[in-house]
């Protein structure tokens, strides 16, 4: 007898959709000189990530007005690598924060436009890094 596990899945959109979203913040908050967009990305981020889809502002804005006008139904990958990547982000994105509160402003962009290039990869190409080094680590 075989014992199968059920695992979590998600639309494939709504992590794409979050990244997109911190791409666009983070991007923004580049080009203009603003710090705090990477706070909000982070913010955000963070409630989806540990307060549950239910929390997270991006997951939000596209089950209330992008979801429904869409025509087709939502193709569902495994939840854990996006999970895995979006745990990432908060790291990567509270440190960036950091790095900004402390007036260590260089090292907050180079931090931020990491994450901001990874997430227009993940957004764009559907190429998610953090999902990869998911996959690496837990085949070992």
């Amino acid at each position: 007898m075989t014992d199968t596990v059920r695992r979590p899945l998600v639309d494939v959109n709504v992590p794409r959709f979050n990244q997109a979203m911190v791409a666009l913040l983070t991007g923004v908050g580049f080009v203009v000189g603003w710090w705090p967009a990477v706070l909000i990305a982070w913010a955000g981020v963070a409630l989806n990530r540990f307060g549950g889809p239910d929390w997270g502002p991006f997951t939000l804005i596209y089950r209330r007005w992008i979801r429904p006008r869409l025509a087709t139904e939502p193709d569902t990958e495994w939840a854990a690598p996006p999970r895995f990547s979006q745990s990432l982000a908060v790291i990567f994105l509270g440190g960036a924060s950091a790095l900004f509160i402390v007036g260590w402003t260089a090292a907050g962009w180079v931090v931020t436009l990491l994450v901001t290039a990874l997430a227009t990869l993940a957004a764009t190409a559907r190429l998610c890094v953090g999902c990869i080094l998911y996959e690496r680590v837990m085949s070992r």
